[in-house]
């Protein structure tokens, strides 16, 4: 019984010392090709005029093959309203593990999917992870999330982000990042890995959502429509400024 208590404390600490190892090596990974490639922002100057115009908070949309330099629009982001605390959904599992291990690296506020039994949302959200982002929301805090995150389908909206954002009384933008060099996984998110010394585009679209009542089927599915094209507009983008170079 002791040995095999042993056993277990044995793998628990060199399995969370290799996902250390493994998040810091990532975490370096991302700061040397942010550090060793050219970098355009774009539209973040209309981002911070909304957000100041009205202090509501924002919730940006991402497509999960684009997470991986996220973190640098919301470091950016920082600069501009330091007040800003940026939250973010992830997975206890699989690679959510090292997605919500990096992140809390940069020091944002991570909410976990729960794995208990009770009542869950499809994101494995369950009711207390809900009232966390809501409550940071309407504390003014921004949040980041890949809607067609964890597993898919790729580019499909959850719809739950919109009632979130319809009972926090949040925006919500498409955002998403491109390089003109990059490695492009052979996964369900077809996932962009960026190679260091290349053209960096961050890309925040200038259309903002309200959703300011309860929606109808269909007055959902066409708004779930109207932001999978802007996700979509954004992603492309940030790929035709990074490739055609950054001024």
């Amino acid at each position: 019984m002791k040995e095999s208590l042993k056993h277990k404390i044995r793998i628990f600490f060199y399995g969370n010392l290799l996902q250390q190892i493994i998040c810091f090596a990532i975490l370096g990974y991302m700061f040397l090709v942010y550090f060793t490639s050219r970098k355009k922002f774009i539209n973040l100057d209309k981002f911070c005029s909304s957000y100041e115009s009205d202090k509501m908070p924002v919730i940006t949309l991402f497509w999960h093959g684009r997470l991986m330099m996220i973190p640098f629009f919301a470091l950016k982001l920082k600069k501009l309203i330091p007040s800003s605390i940026f939250m973010t959904l992830a997975s206890k599992h699989g690679d959510g593990r090292f997605v919500g291990r990096i992140m809390r690296l940069f020091r944002f506020k991570v909410i976990y999917g729960s794995t208990k039994n009770g009542r869950k949302f499809s994101r494995g959200i369950d009711i207390f992870g809900i009232k966390q982002i809501i409550n940071g929301l309407k504390a003014g805090n921004f949040l980041g999330v890949t809607p067609d995150g964890p597993r898919g389908p790729a580019k499909k909206i959850n719809g739950e982000i919109i009632n979130i954002a319809r009972i926090a009384n949040a925006k919500i933008v498409a955002i998403s990042y491109s390089s003109s060099r990059s490695i492009k996984v052979n996964s369900w998110d077809n996932f962009n890995i960026p190679l260091p010394f290349s053209n960096l585009a961050f890309y925040c679209d200038d259309k903002f959502f309200i959703i300011d009542k309860a929606l109808s089927d269909a007055e959902n599915k066409d708004l779930v429509n109207q932001i999978t094209n802007q996700l979509n507009f954004a992603e492309d983008q940030a790929n035709k400024i990074a490739v055609n170079n950054i001024n």
